[in-house]
């Protein structure tokens, strides 16, 4: 019954998401042609004005195409959270809620469905990235591209050569982002289940009052690290002075959102048994 559920919510997101996925397709296609403009604008031998004002429009373009990628995260977020408050609050939840499965497996199963599709979302918006970039990698010239290719050894060798990093960072990455999600699943059901109208405006507002508080929460375990990370830290627990490393941080925040997320679960699952309004 799980594996039904989950290809139920797979399909209705798909319906909401694929859209944005052929967006970001599109941008990638914009990208790459005015990269390849912008990488033969800078390698050619234009003269002066006519070479400025082709790389302010390039430029200008790519900034525009780079903040329309990053704001297609958003957009799959905001729609991943619609869709949950409709199948779970609204006209939907009639259906969802006569279905013999438990509150946690209805949760857990949109839950797997919505981690999925902001994988394929990140994914594709990291390719899109790859696309452009290689516009400028084929028109930029040998000079470009050296450039290029050193940074990107850089930088792979700088996540190759610190995992006593990179490990902790990509926990803490991970399990901020599974906390969010239950995070703000669970203040739209408890933001509904405590009123009987306009029940979008009290989840939005409940979800406002949640993030603020457990970023304040999660913003005094980090304080204790702060003068190492900014002063620098060796890899160990604490430094001479005592004060914590960088990865210690990591990892305690990365335990608080593990426990924060058991705590959003037990709750959402409460909530859902017991207090849901249905509009």
């Amino acid at each position: 019954m799980f594996l039904k559920l989950f290809k139920h919510d797979w399909k209705s997101l798909s319906r909401w998401l694929v859209p944005v996925l052929i967006g970001i397709g599109g941008a990638a296609v914009l990208g790459f042609i005015n990269a390849l403009v912008l990488g033969a604008t800078g390698s050619g031998n234009t003269d002066g004005r006519t070479k400025e004002a082709l790389l302010f429009s390039t430029f200008t373009g790519t900034a525009l195409i780079a903040m329309a990628l990053a704001a297609a995260l958003t957009v799959i977020a905001v729609l991943i959270f619609v869709k949950f408050y409709k199948s779970m609050v609204t006209d939907e939840a009639y259906l969802t809620f006569t279905l013999p499965v438990s509150a946690g497996r209805l949760i857990g199963a949109k839950f797997l469905s919505a981690a999925l599709w902001t994988v394929i979302g990140a994914a594709a918006v990291f390719a899109a990235w790859i696309i452009i970039l290689s516009g400028i990698w084929i028109t930029g010239g040998s000079t470009l591209r050296g450039e290029v290719g050193e940074i990107t050894r850089d930088l792979f060798n700088m996540i190759w050569e610190n995992p006593q990093i990179m490990i902790p960072m990509f926990a803490y990455a991970l399990t901020g982002a599974v906390r969010v999600w239950f995070q703000v699943t669970c203040a739209i059901l408890f933001g509904a289940a405590v009123v009987r109208k306009n029940k979008a405006l009290a989840a939005v507002g409940m979800v406002l009052a949640v993030n603020f508080a457990v970023n304040t929460i999660l913003s005094l375990f980090g304080i204790a690290g702060m003068f190492s990370i900014v002063m620098g830290a060796s890899y160990g627990i604490t430094q001479d002075s005592g004060e914590l490393t960088l990865p210690a941080v990591l990892w305690i925040q990365s335990g608080v959102n593990v426990l924060l997320t058991a705590v959003f679960w037990w709750w959402s699952v409460r909530i859902a048994r017991k207090s849901v309004n249905i509009e």
